[in-house]
């Protein structure tokens, strides 16, 4: 069993930033790397808290958000694709490297559908999906954090 007490407290990413969900007075805790991911992706390039970074690597931001800002085709799912592989390059550097994949999908209308595989090391996949319908977000992941409380 996970101890609740135990992680980072999960945030939930919206259109307007992001939020936390509170159980019983504690935060939703997220013991992987769900939130690190996420930040990565949705963090853009230029972003104004990298001012604090003292290091280069330290900075954050990727052309996620902007490659989904295109008009909706078979190149610019490639381009999206290779965004998302490219925000999460830092698991594949890191020295326990991870196996990073994503798949970038149009199911319907101006709906993008990312699915983003990541394998750590002797670890069990995290699969998350990123859906961004018109300008609204549904980030969705199998084994939610807040299902396990």
């Amino acid at each position: 069993m996970t101890d609740r007490f135990q992680g980072d407290p999960k945030l939930i990413l919206d259109e307007n930033g992001a939020d936390l969900v509170f159980k019983g007075g504690q935060p939703v805790m997220d013991q992987g790397l769900e939130n690190a991911a996420l930040i990565s992706l949705h963090t853009r390039e230029g972003w104004c808290g990298n001012a604090l970074a003292r290091a280069p690597e330290q900075k954050i931001g990727s052309g996620y958000e902007v490659a989904l800002e295109q008009p909706i085709t078979i190149t610019a799912l490639a381009s999206v694709r290779k965004a998302a592989v490219e925000a999460l390059q830092w698991m594949i550097d890191a020295k326990a490297a991870a196996t990073v994949d994503a798949a970038a999908n149009n199911p319907n209308g101006s709906m993008i559908k990312t699915t983003v595989l990541i394998t750590p090391p002797s670890q069990d996949p995290l699969i998350l999906i990123q859906t961004k319908n018109g300008v609204n977000w549904i980030s969705q992941k199998l084994d939610p954090a807040h299902e396990r409380i």
